[in-house]
């Protein structure tokens, strides 16, 4: 029996495979825990029409990234911490970093930031990376009066 899996299962296939199952398998386990469906035609052109439409987001949101990053490359960031002689009271870290980009109207999530703890005041570069795109930033920290 043919089937479309919902859902990668081991030893079968992955999420959207066309399998060739035991039918007692499908009508016992697969379709009871929601793992597969039949393949019938229809079903068939369903989950292609499904493929299409994630490779449609897919290239939407990495067109979307790729505008984000050309934006943010070269952007500088200015952070005031409370320091002594140079040296901060906190670590300036990736997620001061990204609070800084988002004042400057960039939504990057701090998973995205590549920024290493910085515990002196001066100027230091970061990356910004979404999929396989980078951005160079310029982290500028500075003592707070």
């Amino acid at each position: 029996m043919k089937v479309i899996l919902l859902q990668n299962v081991k030893n079968v296939g992955n999420q959207g495979d066309v399998k060739e199952v035991v039918e007692g398998y499908a009508r016992n386990f697969l379709f009871p825990q929601h793992l597969a469906v039949e393949a019938t035609e229809h079903s068939i052109r369903q989950q292609e029409e499904k493929k299409k439409a994630a490779s449609n987001k897919e290239k939407k949101h990495e067109k979307m990234d790729k505008q984000m990053i050309a934006k943010i490359d070269g952007a500088e960031v200015l952070i005031s911490a409370k320091a002594d002689n140079g040296k901060l009271y906190a670590s300036i870290t990736a997620r001061d970093v990204v609070q800084g980009l988002k004042e400057l109207g960039f939504k990057v999530d701090v998973e995205d930031m590549e920024f290493a703890p910085k515990k002196e005041v001066g100027t230091y570069e970061g990356i910004v990376s979404k999929g396989e795109f980078e951005a160079g930033i310029t982290v500028v920290i500075e003592a707070k009066e």
